[in-house]
Formats: C-alpha cells, structure tokens, sequence
C-alpha cells in the first residue's frame, strides 16, 4: 500500500500498490488524487530490460548446463534482477 496525501482536504490515506503513479479518489472528499510512484516509460523500459536480461541469462544456463544450468542460471538472475527492481 502507498500513502497518499489528498491534494485538496490534506488527509492521508492507502492506495494500492498497483496505483502508482496514477490517480485514485480520496475517500474523504472524493477529490481525484494522484498516487506517487514510477509509472513513466523510463520505467517501463527498465522492466522490459529486465525481463530480457532474465530470459538471455536463462537461454545462457541451458546451453551451459541443459535444464540444471537453466535453472541455476535462471534462479540467480531473478534474484538479482528481483533486487534491481525493489531497489527502484
């Protein structure tokens, strides 16, 4: 849930998660009210950019290792792939 403070009557309240960087209405007033986050294409291409990464490091494991490098290899890069992206 993200905090959110009402741009009209100054109360705060939670949006969901999957509100960020859009608008929702407080429950207060009923302003439309937008919610902070990270919703801009920069974004958005770092997201791509990561799945892609995940899918080469796996293709890398399996012609290393077959289905044990795969997965070894696929595992390890979405930790740290995980980490990039919570750290955003």
């Amino acid at each position: 849930m993200i905090e959110v403070e009402c741009e009209r009557c100054g109360r705060f309240f939670e949006a969901a998660d999957s509100l960020a960087g859009g608008l929702t209405n407080c429950p207060a007033c009923g302003k439309a009210t937008a919610v902070p986050g990270l919703r801009d294409s920069l974004f958005r291409v770092a997201q791509v950019g990561m799945a892609v990464a995940w899918a080469l490091l796996t293709a890398i494991g399996w012609s290393v290792g077959g289905w044990v490098g795969a997965l070894a290899f696929g595992v390890g890069a979405a930790l740290v792939i995980g980490l990039l992206y919570v750290s955003m």
